[in-house]
């Protein structure tokens, strides 16, 4: 036999055997639901984690999304954000109800409004199209659609934390233990009673509300989310201030709402532990010179500016505004430093016209009494176990009496509450678990091009390559067919 026609033979041999095996592996193939992901960061597959969390559930749970999850690809195109968000969410809502004790349901609030009605009679939830229910039992938890998409301020990527907030929720489901908010008593803090409507609000959260005087206790509970000082008149004592740190070691939370006092009380342990979150207070009071920028004649409650970041995302979506009023506050400065292991923000914040007034203590004014002043702020500590603060110059803004008059006066003060819940929520590390579920980074099956030229070169190189390939297969055929 001829060299060449024993090469030819080989390789239509080759060919046929390529052949036969295909069309047997296609049908298989087209069979079974077979889907691999090779996207970075496996964008649409649950983690391993996810997987083993999910598979270990001792009880059932309905995850209801308030949407027909097809609905969410309407007004997208594939390589647009919009869609790789639309597709996140929907591959993990669809791959977590794949098993037993998830049962995924889904509902058009807009076309059933009635079922808002019954699962939030009170409207305390706040709920939206796109957000997810999750119930088991007599518990029930919800999820903020908004708040399951971030963008990394150095990327540019849109990350996905979805998997994270619904297995940190479902396993606080699974817990059957209910968290508890605990507000200190003994330093002539504000009675519970006068924010019945925010506690209220906790339980329909499914968080336990109880008073704890931390003097008498000797220490916080372990079922405690934070432990909230709303108004206190007198400073904590020396040791209730090392329990307090000794909690924060462990990455226990703390809430302070330090409204402004006329008297020359000065909150010394109070300021000790602010400072181990690099947070100074000041003793003033804000005022507002301009009349637009107030609520009626009274100079101290106060139009203000949510600062617009990821936390108040949810609350700026749902009022639709980044302003919101304060009744009586004082302020709050940073003293952080180069290289710290805490992160805080400020959240809150007067407009330009606002000016402070020395008000209390015994000390002077540290900051500059004008301009954009901060009211709310947060704080982490990752040396601390990732204990966290929020802090406010003011508790009035969940006393009942004073929501209801700024809401007779103006329309834009209803969702106040809100802000304290929201912090609530962010302290609340049953609903975190960034640190064991990963998150998830935007993925596209495209290429993006970035100019025609560019364009030209790689349609040539997918053209004329393989054109010229199949060429020269062709001519070295047709030399060895005629030697």
């Amino acid at each position: 036999m001829k060299k060449g026609l024993k090469v030819n033979t080989i390789a239509w041999i080759a060919a046929a055997v390529v052949l036969i095996a295909a069309v047997p592996i296609n049908m298989i193939f087209s069979k079974v639901d077979v889907k691999v992901d090779v996207t970075p960061y496996s964008a649409y597959s649950l983690s391993d984690k996810a997987n083993q969390a999910l598979s270990s559930l001792e009880k059932p749970v309905d995850m209801t999304v308030l949407y027909q999850l097809d609905d969410l690809f309407e007004g997208t195109e594939p390589g647009e954000a919009e869609y790789m968000m639309a597709k996140m969410f929907v591959t993990t809502m669809r791959q977590m109800a794949e098993f037993d004790n998830i049962n995924l349901h889904e509902i058009n609030i807009e076309k059933n409004p009635g079922y808002i009605n019954e699962i939030d009679p009170d409207g305390f939830m706040n709920l939206a199209p796109g957000d997810i229910i999750l119930e088991c039992g007599n518990l029930k938890r919800d999820i903020s659609f908004t708040t399951l998409f971030k963008t990394n301020s150095e990327t540019g990527s849109i990350e996905f934390t979805g998997e994270n907030a619904v297995i940190g929720a479902i396993n606080y489901l699974q817990s059957g233990i209910t968290p508890t908010i605990y507000f200190a008593e003994g330093h002539g803090e504000k009675s519970m009673d006068s924010f019945a409507s925010f506690t209220n609000m906790l339980k329909t959260q499914n968080y336990n509300v109880k008073s704890l005087d931390i003097g008498l206790s000797g220490s916080i509970p372990e079922d405690a989310v934070t432990v909230v000082f709303a108004g206190p008149s007198k400073d904590i004592t020396a040791e209730e201030k090392e329990i307090l740190l000794d909690y924060a070691a462990d990455g226990g939370d703390i809430t302070m709402l330090i409204s402004p006092l006329k008297d020359k009380t000065v909150f010394k342990n109070i300021e000790a532990i602010l400072k181990t979150y690099e947070i100074g207070m000041c003793y003033n009071r804000v005022y507002e010179t301009q009349a637009d920028y107030r609520l009626g004649d009274d100079q101290y409650t106060i139009l203000c500016e949510l600062v617009d970041n990821d936390f108040n995302k949810e609350l700026i979506d749902a009022q639709g505004s980044q302003n919101i009023y304060m009744p009586s506050t004082r302020t709050f400065y940073s003293l952080s430093e180069d290289g710290s292991t805490i992160k805080s923000d400020s959240l809150v914040e007067t407009f330009d016209y606002a000016m402070s007034e020395l008000y209390g203590g015994s000390q002077t004014d540290v900051q500059t009494p004008a301009g954009k002043l901060c009211i709310v702020a947060k704080a982490e500590d990752e040396a601390r176990n990732n204990s966290k603060i929020f802090v406010a110059g003011s508790s009035e803004f969940i006393d009942d009496g004073v929501i209801a008059d700024i809401m007779g006066k103006s329309n834009i003060a209803s969702l106040t509450p809100y802000l304290f819940l929201m912090s609530v929520s962010w302290m609340d590390d049953i609903n975190s678990a960034e640190a064991m579920y990963p998150t998830r980074v935007q993925a596209t099956d495209y290429i993006t091009i970035p100019d025609k030229s560019t364009g030209n070169i790689i349609l040539v190189i997918m053209i004329a390559l393989p054109v010229l390939i199949a060429s020269t297969g062709v001519i070295v055929w047709a030399r060895r067919r005629n030697a």
